[in-house]
């Protein structure tokens, strides 16, 4: 056999082959006979709604859960690894959105946690903290080695995630959602490391709900629906909307819909509202049927004007007025009884109790009119429950524990909770973050009958621009803590709302 016949068989050979790979959880089939493989020093988006298999793949591939059917190869041996220690020995390794990081240890000891350098049975410090330096340089990562993890950004945590990645020979890095509480120029660092790392060889899985991350990424995309694979293709040969309707089983547009009533009068109105070093002189109103979108870049203040509205935190000057009614706002309960309702970006650490029932959920902020001689009145709130379940197509029964639901679902029972309260006015933070694009045609449905049908004032923040356009009447631009732009959405496009988010200026109409 010659060189080039060597080469040849070599390049032939996958980096990951995953042949008829299946796992069930009970009754649940999470993955039903995948196959597909991953070409060495390549970028492969692997794409799919909330429960589509993606998470049980990744977890079979890095150890943590045996499949029930199939094999995995890497570089063209069998493998199945007892745990994901077992796997970086491999140079297969995950980082996830919420770094799996010990915040009390230094960087250095996290990147090398479970294989310390030692010498005559200690850990070598001094090689220890050596060996982290020139791994975070290799990545042009600019972070004191001797510093605690509790203290850093969550991108400088993914950071030594990648890091302790590299400290074995990486072969497969996979990445799931990473840059979903990145800022704009953290996400675009990554980018670069990502492709610095192709270069060097390793295959990166990129997991993602944004289509344009996998877009400007990805060399090759895999598609999963409902446990199956789908498609596997150069991401040339996949449009946006091609990919989406694999994805979903159906086409499904992101698109304005044009409002057809009038406003009605304001239900909310903000004036002046400050918190020093946080925003300032902060003034908008937000109307009956409207739905105001507020855009800015990550650290804008944007949740933090929402969080003062809603009574979270420190209390705010100004003053706010909800139908009317001018309120110094103090508390979440206070605010609540007026009629506002807050769904948190962080729905699973601020939304939603994942330990208690769909039900029990949707029940919690209206336990008073629940309630009884201080007894629950379980058939009402059963039916509460199952009244929300149905109105925002919640999958489950009321009775399930809502950490066995999807993203998307998590979401939608944050929302409920709130609804139940027959809110007037509907703060929203990311209501769309980290959820599925099917999904998120839904949530988009939801709101515009929420503002138009049944007349909510509804504010809502996000980062993604596309879906600020398509679902607002107005924009709200913040940056730096201040309101420098009020757009009609007649007048709004993702040039102007960008470059009012990276200006200084003051001045909103």
């Amino acid at each position: 056999m010659t060189n080039s016949d060597s080469s040849l068989r070599a390049a032939a050979i996958p980096r990951l082959r995953v042949s008829g790979v299946s796992k069930s959880f009970e009754a649940v089939h999470a993955l039903r006979s995948v196959s597909f493989d991953l070409a060495p020093g390549e970028i492969h988006a692997l794409v799919g709604e909330n429960g589509a298999g993606k998470s049980t793949l990744v977890g079979m591939i890095t150890g943590l859960l045996e499949p029930d059917a199939g094999s995995l190869e890497l570089d063209g041996l069998p493998v199945r690894f007892r745990n994901p220690l077992d796997a970086r020995a491999a140079g297969v390794a995950a980082v996830y959105q919420d770094p799996n990081l010990f915040p009390h240890l230094s960087i250095a000891e996290n990147i090398f946690t479970g294989q310390y350098p030692k010498r005559s049975g200690f850990v070598n410090s001094a090689s220890m903290r050596e060996k982290a330096r020139q791994l975070l340089k290799r990545l042009d990562f600019e972070l004191d080695v001797d510093s605690l993890v509790a203290g850093l950004t969550v991108a400088e945590s993914q950071y030594v995630e990648i890091a302790r990645a590299l400290s074995s020979d990486l072969r497969l890095l996979i990445l799931d959602e990473p840059t979903s509480a990145l800022t704009p120029g953290e996400a675009s660092k990554l980018y670069e490391v990502v492709r610095r790392l192709k270069a060097d060889g390793t295959t990166v899985v990129w997991i993602s709900h944004r289509m344009e991350e996998v877009r400007i990424l990805a060399d090759t995309i895999t598609v999963l629906r409902d446990g199956q694979h789908v498609q596997t293709s150069p991401s040339s040969e996949l449009d946006d909307a091609t990919m989406i309707k694999l994805m979903v089983g159906r086409s499904v547009t992101l698109e304005a819909v044009a409002r057809q009533d009038a406003l009605g009068p304001a239900r909310l109105s903000v004036k002046g509202l400050s918190i020093p070093g946080i925003f300032d002189d902060i003034t908008f109103d937000v109307h009956e049927g409207e739905i105001v979108g507020v855009a800015g870049l990550v650290g804008s203040g944007r949740s933090e004007i929402a969080q003062a509205v809603f009574g979270i935190g420190t209390h705010p000057t100004g003053s706010v007025t909800v139908d009317g009614k001018v309120v110094t706002p103090r508390s979440p309960s206070q605010m609540a009884a007026l009629g506002v309702a807050y769904l948190p970006e962080d729905r699973d650490a601020d939304g939603v109790i994942s330990s208690m029932t769909i039900e029990a959920n949707v029940a919690l902020p209206s336990l008073k009119r629940l309630s009884r001689f201080g007894f629950m009145r379980q058939t009402r709130e059963r039916e509460l429950a199952t009244t929300q379940r149905t109105a925002l197509s919640i999958k489950g029964l009321v009775g399930d524990l809502v950490s066995s639901l999807s993203g998307g679902n998590r979401q939608k029972v944050a929302l409920a909770r709130w609804l139940a309260t027959n809110p007037k006015v509907l703060l929203l933070d990311e209501p769309t973050h980290g959820i599925d694009v099917g999904t998120k045609a839904q949530v988009h449905d939801i709101m515009r009958d929420l503002a138009r049908k049944e007349r909510l004032a509804i504010l809502m923040i996000s980062s993604d621009l596309p879906e600020v356009l398509a679902l607002s009447d107005r924009i709200l631009v913040i940056s730096r803590g201040r309101l420098v732009a009020n757009i009609d959405i007649a007048d709004a496009n993702q040039e102007n709302v960008l470059a009012a988010a990276t200006s200084t200026r003051t001045g909103a109409a």
